[in-house]
């Protein structure tokens, strides 16, 4: 028996997740979906993406943990600080493209460092607005990196506490500071989900050695992943982007959905290969396509309306922002990635 086990377990933190991967990519498209004004459908994305994230970097830590913050932090940081840059730029050559930011230099200084501050009407984002999400990580990542360095076995539970604590104090001081309030937000909790979703998923792939569940397989989970989907977008007009009703409306589909894409792993060996290249450049279509699919609504489409005009700047707005995400995951996250990866690790 204990063979068995430890041969199970051996397996699972061998697996490779094209199925999660190719979740990525059909995820960082209903974000650009979000941005098409008459469609506005996609924000849950970032709940996906939260998810996923608990889910692997607690599958990625099981053997090699060294230089986590580092590694992460290579990962994301230099297309996060292009972009930001990239924003100030644009800041101070087209102030009027941007209703509340400011091309103030602190604002700059404060978006490389993810210090959260109010860009204007009491919001707390970064330059690049949908960069929130990248400070969120970041922070994530931090407190792992914590959790890390005091028990590598506890290392979830740990992290899990500490988010925790951060969301409980947020909402309980009655005038937080903006460091707290920002990174108190209750969607950080939905790295918990995904790092709960990692223990059962490790749980299932045991039952799975033993046959425990034979009829469970590929229409079923698409079933569920298609119906979580559907109530994700129906519930779209009914979430705000803080409060409590966020994690527990959007948050629970998302941990399922990641639970049937981690299912699929199990019976579907080859998943659309485009998907799953789209999977490994979601980071840069989430950060590169915002910009491009505002100059075609204000420049050549308007998407303010469902129109025949509207419907075809769509199909060129997802096939810019994936050309785009393409180029950048090849040059910034590879390349450029890479190197820094050789030199620094």
């Amino acid at each position: 028996m204990r063979y068995y086990m430890k041969e199970a377990v051996t397996d699972f933190h061998q697996m490779h997740f094209d199925s999660i991967q190719a979740l990525r990519g059909v995820t960082a498209l209903f974000i650009v979906l979000e941005h098409i004004r008459f469609l506005n459908c996609g924000a849950f994305g970032v709940d996906i993406f939260f998810c996923i994230s608990g889910f692997m970097i607690m599958f990625s830590t099981h053997r090699d943990s060294s230089f986590f913050l580092r590694k992460r932090l290579i990962r994301i940081l230099p297309l996060y600080y292009l972009m930001t840059v990239g924003t100030f730029l644009l800041l101070l050559l087209f102030p009027g493209m941007f209703e509340q930011t400011k091309a103030e230099p602190v604002f700059l200084l404060k978006s490389l460092l993810s210090i959260p501050f109010d860009i204007g009407g009491g919001v707390l984002q970064p330059l690049m607005r949908i960069g929130w999400t990248v400070n969120c990580e970041i922070f994530f990542y931090i407190l792992f990196f914590i959790a890390l360095h005091i028990s590598h076995r506890f290392r979830g539970l740990l992290c899990s506490v500490f988010l925790a604590a951060t969301v409980a104090a947020a909402n309980l001081i009655p005038y937080p500071p903006a460091f707290l309030a920002f990174y108190g937000n209750p969607v950080m909790l939905e790295f918990l989900l995904g790092i709960a979703a990692y223990y059962a998923a490790w749980g299932l792939y045991r039952l799975h050695r033993k046959k425990a569940f034979p009829g469970i397989g590929v229409l079923l989970s698409l079933a569920v992943i298609f119906t979580c989907f559907a109530g994700l977008v129906i519930t779209k007009p009914t979430i705000n982007i803080l409060g409590f009703r966020r994690p527990l409306v959007w948050g629970i589909p998302a941990f399922v959905i990641v639970m049937c894409a981690f299912l699929l792993s199990l019976y579907v060996k080859k998943m659309p290969r485009f998907f799953v290249r789209l999977g490994d450049a979601s980071f840069s279509l989430y950060l590169v396509h915002y910009y491009p699919v505002m100059l075609l609504d204000r420049a050549v489409f308007d998407f303010s309306a469902c129109t025949p005009q509207a419907l075809l700047g769509t199909a060129v707005a997802l096939a810019v922002s994936i050309f785009l995400a393409f180029i950048s995951h090849t040059l910034i996250e590879k390349r450029f990635s890479g190197w820094l990866r050789n030199k620094l690790l």
